[in-house]
């Protein structure tokens, strides 16, 4: 049932994802050919502000899900109504901080725009209009969460899939014709909220003890147990939330909006293909939650290493592809020759993508076995390391500089994770896990350069079919050294025993 439940909401999640992406690619070359790169970078860099400021829900939204995975496993209503009335009361509350604080740093937000060419009137309507979009999410998307925990995520990816179509397109048709990012915005905000209000009436009707018991007073005892968790999360959180976030900021700041602008192209890119490795985690996570509850530690240890198998896998072809054939999109197929970024640049950003995709797997294990006091004490170290690296290198390497110390912290982020996560649940050495990602990342290095080799002898520039060619030799290249390689592996015959197992019973 739990690898069902995976497979099924990974399916509808990377399907939603992949029309994201597609109609994303649409929506961002009409703002770059329309409006230009300044107004993409000033665009991202609001979003990373807010962002920041939304840190004061960090904490709660793990916290109470963790305790939702035992609570709706043996049905326990009466503590579901408890966690999610918490939850709502919370949010309402966040909404208002967020705004409050929102409104705070507004008279200071064209200091993070250096080289910007909007007026400041412009530059605070539409960072008006990303307060507002992210303080009504915060009002009406609480409720989501018991669909992850309940592994009923699919409902979400399939009300996406039919909704983001919509909502693009008219946002594409706006800025081609009124060429008013303002209204395009405005539009979103109304777009994502009917789609909250609809997911609100359909959780309303699946789960209807909860909206009967709304006014149910939460549990004290519930709630002081949660206060515990949620500082331990809110640290740690908001430190993975700064690792990700400065990055623009810093370039914004120190060399110009413009630049953020061509990183952000770049960035969307690479963006893209994370959301979906992370929808996979999002979608494994609820059933990982449930199987930590057994409490059988040798099993958990074998799913981990099954896990980050799997995510290894994934890495491999798309850091070959985005390696290869990331700049040519970006100069030959999607934009022009102005928009690209040199080598080393590129290097770093493939390499982010691939610590990224590695760290997923002890993540998503940390997290729904409730780790969050070890997880608080390691936190504040990877952030900070990302924030002195990439400040001081910044001036002397430029933008490689801040992607070098996103990078380090990346690794110090993946080795103290696995350093807590074996000592203190697994309860063993982790020489073993260890080994094998310094194989997957000796692999990965090796593979996304032979396949640049092969695609840089093919590719001849501006063609569309040989681009797809050399789309189809970034992944059979991987994929096949791979086979070879972990062919009789554990690992291998692992995942491919549970995918005929599910064949099997269907």
């Amino acid at each position: 049932m739990r690898l069902k439940n995976i497979l099924r909401n990974s399916l509808f999640s990377l399907v939603s994802q992949f029309v994201l992406i597609i109609i994303g690619f649409f929506s961002q070359r009409v703002m770059n050919l329309v409006m230009g790169e300044s107004l993409i970078g000033m665009n991202s860099v609001i979003a990373n502000i807010i962002a920041i400021l939304s840190v004061s829900e960090l904490g709660i939204s793990s916290a109470i899900v963790y305790h939702l995975y035992e609570a709706l496993a043996v049905r326990d209503e009466s503590r579901i109504i408890s966690l999610m009335n918490l939850y709502r009361r919370a949010f309402c509350l966040f909404a208002g901080v967020i705004t409050a604080a929102g409104v705070c740093v507004m008279p200071f937000v064209h200091n993070f725009l250096k080289g910007n060419s909007f007026s400041l009137s412009y530059v605070r309507l539409i960072y008006c209009l990303w307060l507002a979009r992210t303080a009504l999410s915060y009002l009406l998307s609480y409720k989501r969460s018991i669909l992850i925990v309940d592994q009923k995520e699919y409902i979400v990816s399939i009300t996406a899939l039919v909704m983001n179509p919509l909502n693009y397109g008219l946002i594409i048709v706006i800025l081609k014709l009124w060429q008013n990012y303002e209204l395009a915005l405005g539009l979103n905000i109304v777009v994502e909220a009917a789609v909250n209000i609809w997911i609100i009436r359909y959780v309303n009707r699946k789960y209807p003890f909860l909206r009967r018991s709304r006014r149910t007073p939460s549990d004290r005892e519930v709630a002081r147990m949660l206060v515990g968790d949620i500082k331990n999360v809110f640290i740690s959180r908001l430190s993975s939330k700064l690792l990700v976030s400065t990055d623009n900021l810093i370039i914004s700041s120190f060399i110009s909006v413009a630049v953020v602008g061509r990183y952000a192209n770049y960035c969307l890119i690479t963006q893209s293909v994370m959301n979906v490795m992370k929808a996979i985690s999002d979608a494994i996570q609820p059933s990982v939650g449930n199987m930590l509850t057994e409490k059988n530690q040798e099993k958990n240890y074998q799913i981990l290493r099954q896990i980050t198998f799997l995510f290894f896998v994934l890495a491999a072809f798309c850091s070959a592809g985005l390696m290869s054939l990331m700049t040519r999109f970006v100069t030959d197929i999607w934009l022009t020759e102005s928009y690209r970024l040199d080598k080393c640049t590129v290097t770093l950003c493939v390499m982010n993508v691939y610590l990224f995709f590695i760290s997923l797997p002890t993540a998503m294990m940390m997290t729904a076995s409730g780790m969050f006091e070890k997880e608080r004490d390691l936190s504040v170290l990877y952030a900070a390391a990302n924030l002195i690296l990439s400040l001081l290198l910044v001036r002397p390497l430029g933008m490689a500089g801040v992607l070098l110390g996103t990078s380090v912290s990346y690794i110090v982020q993946i080795v103290c994770r696995t350093y807590f996560f074996f000592r203190y649940y697994l309860k063993k050495n982790s020489a073993e896990y260890i080994a094998d990602i310094l194989q997957y990342g000796i692999l990965v290095a090796v593979e996304a350069m032979g396949t640049c080799c092969v695609v840089d002898r093919i590719y001849d520039g501006r063609s569309f079919f040989r681009f797809t060619l050399c789309i189809f030799i970034c992944v059979f290249l991987p994929c096949a050294a791979n086979l070879l390689l972990f062919f009789k592996s554990w690992r291998l015959r692992s995942i491919a025993r549970m995918a005929k197992g599910l064949a099997s019973r269907r």
